[in-house]
This record gives structure tokens, sequence and C-alpha cells, in this order.
């Protein structure tokens, strides 16, 4: 299976859980800058950080189409761990025909105080969400 995960990550915490995922599905992580555009891809994990997709990665999801990608699982960090990116991502990967997996995950960002997130246990989260992706993308 030809599968891509695509990150953007200013604090490092989208690359902690892209290294995560890419590890338990056994390919590389892709930071968007300068990743190229994916071809022939049947599953692609994307994550961002905030509480809102930033430009790089909608101008990214912008550049797709079903030729590129069939299918994506979506994942943020962000301090409330709310929907607010992921929702977003969702709407323009919709729109253009993309199969989004209906499981996301938010994973917090780093601590104001300074402590350690994403953490062993938003770690081992990470590495179940992309089993239950891919299990989930096999049974179609």
């Amino acid at each position: 299976m030809n599968i891509k995960v695509y990150y953007v990550s200013p604090k490092g915490c989208a690359e902690a859980i892209a290294d995560a995922i890419a590890r338990e599905v056994k390919c590389t992580k892709e930071a968007l800058m300068p990743a190229y555009p994916p071809e022939n891809v049947q599953m692609m994990f994307i994550g961002c950080e905030g509480s809102k997709a930033d430009k790089v990665t909608m101008e990214f999801l912008n550049s797709l189409n079903t030729n590129r990608v069939r299918n994506a699982a979506l994942y943020s960090c962000n301090a409330k761990r709310d929907n607010a990116a992921i929702e977003q991502m969702r709407e323009v990967l919709t729109a253009r025909g993309i199969n989004v997996l209906k499981g996301s995950v938010a994973f917090p960002g780093k601590s104001l105080f300074g402590g350690k997130r994403p953490g062993a246990e938003d770690l081992e989260n990470a590495r179940n969400y992309a089993k239950e992706c891919i299990e989930a993308i096999l049974k179609k």
C-alpha cells in the first residue's frame, strides 16, 4: 500500500506524532515544505499544529485530487485539543472527493508551563490511530 505521512510542525508536536505514525506504518514522514505533490497514494496521514490549519497545509490540500490521494486520516496538535483544524482539513479534502476517515485525533500541543508534549501516551495513541486507519482501509 502506498502510504504518506505529512505534517507542518513549527513547535515540533505534529512532527513527533508524524514520526510515531510513520514508524507504525513503515514509511518516512515528510514536512509539507518542500514536499512534492503525491501521486497514487492510497492512504495519507496529515497533521498540523494550532487551533486552525495553517496556510501551507490548506494550499497543499487544495492541490490534491482523487488521482493523487484516495484516503486521508487527520490529526492536529493544539493546547485546547479541539478539532477546528481537523474540520477545516476535512472540509477541503471532502470537497475534492477524497475519502476522509471518520476517526481523527487532536493531540495536546506544547504545555504553557514547559511540560513535554506529546508524551509517551500520546505517541502510543498515535501508533494505535495509525493501525486503526490502515485496518479500516484494508477492510474496504
